[in-house]
């Protein structure tokens, strides 16, 4: 099940509501609680003894401090969770941009319930903050209705048919998928869907075109879903770079390792396509060579040897395109 799955995400809200209830209700057992709340003593245990190891942070001043046993439950410390939110005014608006994020991201959510909870911000919020947090949701009509037909065929669960491009193969293709969720991650939305012969694959939604809503039952196979689909980097490579060229490592995710003293820096990064790795290092020229995996770095040499000699094949006018005067 992924982590941040409805289901999860219900059972720790349902534990946490326990924390308000056992200080409204002192002295009362699991059985009298398991009778108002309509749920088994079991079930409480449970979710007590998760809330024994949940708090705001890790260490133990942070975390909920309470005894339980099923003739008593004594809350000493629960962190916040029975008082009244109060948020202060950079909270606020950092909620409130967060929500109109939300606002333009058409089909993900309940668009009402977004607008509602903005609206109540807003009316207790001071007209200058407001002024300063608040902005004008635009939302471009062409990824609106790539979202809204993703999301009816999430709620109908009907098989999509759409055109994507793929950053990792440079590449666009048909392709006709079983929709199984919608991810956010690092600000953008993700189609999550599985695909005859591929298993679930990951789609980013401002990377599809010509989505169609077909006709057929969608299989998601929701079931094999396990949280980190088409995120994760399976490969490492092991790499060298220019020790004039680290500064890579600002902008990529590289770890660098061992300074040879020869002008090399050792170095690994993950990845998750071979073809885009391949780009990559290209791209870098001689700033950085592969090691690691050895096919991979013959692969890279072949195709940089492939290109070069490109530049002494005679174009269409007879010259080669090779500066061969000398300088």
């Amino acid at each position: 099940m992924n982590d941040d799955s409805p289901e999860k995400l219900s059972d720790l809200v349902r534990a946490l509501n326990l924390i308000p209830y056992f200080q409204a209700h002192p002295g009362r057992t699991l059985f009298e609680a398991s009778r108002d709340l309509g749920r088994e003593p079991q079930e409480l245990m449970g979710d007590l003894a998760r809330l024994h190891c949940t708090g705001v942070g890790a260490s133990p001043e942070e975390l909920i401090d309470l005894t339980y046993s099923y003739t008593n439950v004594h809350v000493r410390e629960d962190q916040g969770v029975g008082r009244v939110l109060r948020l202060t005014p950079t909270e606020a608006g950092t909620l409130l941009l967060t929500l109109e994020a939300l606002e333009s991201t058409p089909g993900l959510i309940d668009a009402s319930a977004v607008e509602s909870a903005a609206a109540k911000l807003r009316g207790i919020m001071d007209d200058k903050a407001v002024a300063v947090y608040d902005t004008i949701s635009e939302v471009d009509p062409e990824e609106s209705a790539v979202q809204q037909t993703v999301a009816e065929a999430l709620q109908r669960r009907r098989r999509l048919r759409l055109t994507y491009f793929s950053a990792s193969s440079n590449a666009s293709t048909t392709r006709t998928v079983d929709p199984a969720q919608l991810v956010v991650r690092d600000g953008e939305p993700y189609l999550i869907a599985w695909e005859e012969g591929q298993g679930h694959r990951t789609f980013r939604l401002d990377r599809m075109t010509g989505v169609e809503l077909l006709d057929d039952a969608a299989e998601p196979h929701s079931a094999e879903l396990d949280g980190r689909e088409g995120f994760g980097f399976t490969h490492t490579a092991k790499l060298l770079l220019r020790t004039d060229a680290t500064w890579l490592a600002e902008y990529h995710d590289i770890t660098l390792g061992r300074d040879r003293g020869d002008g090399w820096v050792e170095a690994a990064m993950p990845y998750g396509s071979r073809q885009w790795l391949m780009r990559f290092a290209i791209a870098q020229g001689d700033r950085l060579t592969v090691v690691r995996p050895s096919s991979l770095a013959e692969d890279v040499s072949r195709r940089a040897e492939a290109g070069l000699k490109r530049y002494d094949e005679p174009t269409s006018s007879g010259r080669v395109t090779r500066n061969t005067e000398e300088r």
